[in-house]
């Protein structure tokens, strides 16, 4: 059994997300392949938040690599930091990506953020490059 979700509700082709659920009905039987539980991750894409990676397609980039392997309908959001929970590689992190710009998708200059997984706490949190008062904390520490 695979439902579809959104931040705030549950989903169907027929009451779909920017066709979220219904790339999530094509794609059944391979993402089926990522196991039992929740797979949390970000559909990007045309039509989607003014598609800041200027995708042709839209795409479903998961925040963990899955232990059972990628499916080929998906993509993972590249690791920029792996080790103790560190509130200075955050802003390090967030001040890395404004520089280089997107990890995921080669030439997007405006990535989004970072997601964070706090292993002992087992969630994920998310920090935007633009919008986020941490992220604006990291510009600010850049500069002084």
């Amino acid at each position: 059994n695979i439902k579809a979700g959104s931040r705030k509700r549950w989903i169907t082709p027929e009451d779909d997300n920017f066709g979220f659920a219904k790339w999530v009905e094509t794609n059944k039987e391979s993402l089926l392949t990522l196991g039992n539980g929740f797979h949390y991750g970000e559909w990007v894409g045309p039509g989607i938040q003014s598609n800041p990676y200027n995708l042709k397609e839209k795409r479903f980039y998961l925040f963990k690599t899955p232990s059972n392997g990628l499916p080929d309908c998906c993509y993972v959001v590249p690791t920029l930091y792996e080790g103790p929970f560190c509130t200075e590689k955050i802003k390090e992190t967030i001040r890395l990506l404004k520089w280089h710009g997107s990890f995921a998708v080669e030439g997007c200059m405006k990535p989004e953020g970072i997601v964070i997984w706090h292993e002992a706490l087992r969630t994920l949190s998310k920090i935007t490059c633009e919008n986020d008062d941490y992220a604006k904390g990291a510009v600010k520490n850049e500069k002084s």
